[in-house]
């Protein structure tokens, strides 16, 4: 067999190879009845093939490893543009200016701080105490930036209080790690719920963000967690309870910064002689 001829049934089966490969990436219906159709052309040209010489299936072997590297990386991309999708679609971010981003590392301190670091920083706008989410609710908040990347403190970590509303009442409480005496009771992950308010949990209350000034560090109404079981009262001035939160910060990937916006217009604020004036935040 002459070069030309090897050459161009190499030719022919580096299309077939990624020809597969995209339908195998798309997900197509058709992909059984291409790999049939391919047999039937690829099984006479690897006969012929037989006899090539050890050059020209070096070649097509790298040649087939890079286009399943190719492939990899766009499955890749695939299912980071899909996790953003997600992020994108949540009502979180409804009313909010965002940076989506990606963790690119974790680290955990010496007194049990946890953080993890996101691929975007002040250059793209975010800010210290900026409220970070993923799809699912609550991450944590931003706690420093350098111009490329950001380090966030993430839910549950030592320290870590978040002021929450609980139910369909809104019962302002805190959530936070277990304490010393929590962890034998509380499943590990989950968090510690106290009331501020008078009030009685029921296990399946959602917990949402409180909210901050200018919501730093927490944006009002974001999706904490979910009540998995009461205390009981045993004579204690405040109820508490145990939460699951609604996020894995261990499985964490893309991301929401919420953008911190000031208010810009001053409130209305109705005086006693029933005149309005503008008031500063």
């Amino acid at each position: 067999m002459d070069d030309r001829t090897r050459r161009r049934l190499l030719g022919l089966l580096v299309a077939v190879t990624l020809g597969l490969l995209v339908a195998d990436l798309a997900g197509s219906g058709a992909t059984d009845a291409v790999r049939r159709a391919a047999a039937v052309v690829v099984g006479p040209v690897q006969r012929v093939l037989a006899g090539a010489s050890p050059g020209d299936l070096a070649r097509l072997e790298a040649e087939n490893t890079r286009l399943r590297a190719v492939v990899a990386d766009q499955k890749r991309a695939l299912d980071d543009t899909t996790r953003l999708r997600s992020v994108l679609g949540s009502g979180t971010l409804a009313g909010h200016t965002f940076v989506p981003g990606r963790v690119v590392g974790t680290a955990l301190g010496p007194l049990g701080g946890r953080s993890v670091t996101l691929d975007v920083g002040s250059r793209d706008g975010v800010v210290p105490d900026s409220t970070v989410v993923a799809a699912e609710g609550l991450v944590g908040r931003v706690v420093s930036v350098s111009p490329w990347t950001s380090d966030v403190q993430v839910l549950g970590s030592t320290g870590s209080v978040v002021g929450v509303r609980v139910g369909p009442a809104g019962t302002f409480a805190t959530l936070a790690p277990p304490g010393t005496a929590d962890h034998e009771v509380r499943p590990g992950g989950s968090l510690t719920l106290t009331f501020v308010q008078p009030g009685t949990p029921v296990v399946g209350d959602v917990v949402r963000t409180l909210g901050s000034i200018d919501e730093r560090p927490y944006a009002a109404g974001v999706v904490v967690g979910t009540v998995t079981d009461v205390d009981p009262e045993g004579g204690r001035m405040t109820r508490t309870a145990t939460v699951r939160p609604t996020v894995d910060v261990d499985a964490v990937d893309v991301v929401a910064v919420l953008v911190p916006q000031a208010r810009t217009t001053p409130r209305q604020v109705q005086t006693a002689a029933g005149a309005t004036t503008g008031a500063g935040r």
